[in-house]
């Protein structure tokens, strides 16, 4: 989506750039699987505008092959806009509800969903399932399933909207679903308690996404901790919280992808979730969901 976000320097005024959370973490991985041999395509439809070009146009110079964006005729992409207060914590307004991404996998013979079969990794969110139509989500959801029974990877951000769902029970069988069906699972404990309707401990969160056939869980528990479960296995890591955040907007997108980009490159668990939290950790001390590429390091 084209996103706007409140300049910090120019009261009143806006800067445009572009974001949403699949699209923030497909960046991200791109720059960091830059030289490494891995591909990272990204998969939604656009409209045949200007902006949809502009948008475009920037992810291929950030390395997303883009060949599997569709441009719809005749239609527009959405558009978000980000106010951010002095403590870093946003508020959000969308308009979204005519984007052509919301057909995504709906119509008949969908060659988006042959392109993702073609992936030896597919990442996807909740709010990807909260904007699709029913049969979309279906589409989607039997194929991540199809991939996970195949031995590819299949990683699931949570990414809970309430705003986006008629009320948790309508979104939860949906997101049982998506568990099911996934390999890597990336929820934070906040939308698990939103989702489920219960507020566990993290032990108890990761006993019962395991116990939904999850095999590797990294459970982020609002800045205190991060959770990680893989088998039998439980790992608490510490980290360190940051108390001045310039920006909050892409922390988590940013953390997947930190976390993603160092599995695919054979990374242990332990050491891929402290690459995520240092780049989330990062990008949190600047505007916008997607930080300047010189900004990384």
């Amino acid at each position: 989506m084209v996103e706007l976000s409140a300049s910090r320097d120019h009261a009143g005024l806006f800067e445009r750039r572009y974001g949403g959370d699949t699209l923030n973490t497909a960046v991200y991985l791109a720059r960091l699987l830059q030289g490494s041999g891995i591909r990272v395509d990204y998969v939604t439809r656009l409209g045949d505008d200007r902006l949809s070009r502009w948008m475009i146009a920037g992810w291929q110079a950030e390395g997303i092959d883009c060949s599997f964006v569709e441009s719809v005729e005749g239609r527009l992409p959405g558009l978000y806009m980000i106010d951010t207060d002095e403590k870093g914590e946003r508020s959000f307004t969308y308009w979204r509800s005519e984007a052509p991404a919301r057909e995504l996998f709906a119509r008949d013979g969908d060659p988006s969903i042959d392109r993702l079969a073609q992936m030896e990794a597919i990442y996807t969110s909740g709010i990807t399932l909260a904007i699709l139509s029913e049969r979309g989500r279906e589409s989607l959801i039997n194929l991540m399933r199809r991939r996970k029974e195949e031995g590819r990877l299949v990683a699931f951000d949570t990414n809970y909207r309430a705003r986006l769902w008629p009320g948790a029970e309508a979104a939860r069988p949906w997101f049982e679903e998506a568990l099911e069906a996934s390999t890597i699972c990336l929820p934070s404990s906040e939308d698990l308690a939103n989702i489920f309707g219960a507020s566990l401990i993290a032990g108890d969160w990761l006993d019962r996404l395991s116990g939904m056939g999850v095999s590797e869980i990294v459970l982020k528990t609002s800045g205190d901790a991060v959770w990680t479960a893989t088998g039998e296995r439980r790992e608490m890591l510490p980290i360190e919280r940051f108390t001045n955040p310039i920006d909050t907007t892409g922390a988590g997108d940013s953390f997947n992808a930190g976390y993603l980009a160092s599995r695919l490159k054979g990374d242990a668990v332990k050491p891929a979730a402290i690459a995520a939290h240092k780049l989330a950790s990062r990008v949190i001390q600047f505007p916008g969901a997607i930080i300047p590429r010189d900004k990384m390091d």
